[in-house]
């Protein structure tokens, strides 16, 4: 009986895999990169498969989990080329991460990226323009759907980070959609982050109101960020500037773990970027280049006691030193 990571994985899924193998083992000669571009250019379901296992394994470094598939996830980096397709398929059948079950279960809900209306890849910022005249700003690794009827707008964020600078129309009120509630403008500019099990709202100008699934509600004003989740709000202490630094390039923290500046960093590299616990925990105050991650984590290690350690330019583990 095949195993439960191997009933998992369809073709695709397993193609993301081998790329990332083989890449982890060593560097690519130029005919191997050549044929990477390739592949990942012929479908789009590549480049979504590949990269939902880069947020998979990179999400999964930071989650508490069972020793037995930490171990496994260990073995899989550890090991030589071959060995390790097995091993970090088996990882991902531990951990629920299996690609190929993924790639099913997101035909109802999308692959960020991958049958969303506007998406950016791995380092790329857009901004574009809706049809009613509202301005949208992406950041790296983002996703919308957009539907506009005669009786309201609506943007569905997938996944990552937008902001929004809202057209008048005093019939269609604008309401972005997260997986815990909404964000409607009240003629404004503001951002929504879609966080693991919460979502972020910053206001730049003017105000907006958050509405939960749980059917709680806050009015923010401009200079006002929280942070909300099925059930509750809760008012954030990053503020909107803050916040929305990466239109602009850059990650601006003060004094806030090191977590967040390196969740910040993913987005714009290849990859797996991993942090252990107690290296997240470090407080951090600095303005962060994100279109240059590695000066980024130069900068960080050389004001922190942690420990930068490079398997290959995609594999790079955060620990303290």
């Amino acid at each position: 009986m095949p195993s439960p990571a191997k009933r998992s994985l369809d073709p695709v899924a397993r193609q993301a895999i081998d790329w990332i193998v083989r890449q982890g083992a060593s560097e690519l000669s130029d005919a191997e990169r050549r044929a990477f571009a390739d592949w990942r250019a012929s479908d789009p379901r590549h480049e979504a498969a590949l990269a939902h296992l880069e947020r998979s394994l990179g999400a999964f470094a930071e989650l508490p989990a069972p020793a037995a598939t930490r171990t496994s996830l260990r073995r899989a980096l550890a090991a030589p080329a071959n060995p390790r397709r097995h091993l970090l398929k088996a990882a991902l059948g531990l951990a629920g991460l299996g690609l190929g079950s993924a790639l099913i279960a997101h035909r109802q809900q999308p692959l960020p990226g991958l049958l969303a209306g506007f998406s950016t890849a791995t380092g790329e910022r857009r901004s574009l323009q809706l049809a009613d005249g509202s301005q949208v700003w992406l950041n790296a690794r983002s996703a919308i759907d957009v539907a506009f009827s005669s009786t309201a707008r609506h943007i569905r964020l997938v996944g990552g980070e937008l902001i929004v600078d809202v057209a008048t129309d005093p019939v269609r009120p604008l309401i972005v959609h997260t997986a815990e509630g909404t964000v409607s403008a009240l003629g404004t500019r503001f951002l929504v982050r879609q966080e693991d099990g919460a979502s972020l709202a910053a206001v730049l100008h003017a105000s907006v109101r958050i509405d939960t699934l749980g059917g709680q509600h806050s009015v923010l004003q401009a200079g006002d960020s929280a942070r909300f989740d099925l059930a509750s709000i809760h008012g954030s202490p990053v503020s909107p500037a803050t916040a929305s630094a990466w239109e602009d390039g850059f990650v601006e923290v003060h004094d806030r773990p090191l977590g967040e500046v390196i969740a910040a960093l993913r987005p714009y590299r290849r990859g797996f970027l991993r942090i252990s616990p107690a290296a997240a925990a470090l407080r951090v105050t600095g303005t962060f280049p994100l279109d240059d991650s590695e000066r980024s984590l130069d900068a960080l290690a050389e004001a922190l006691p942690i420990e930068i350690s490079r398997r290959t330019d995609l594999w790079v583990m955060i620990e303290l030193a």
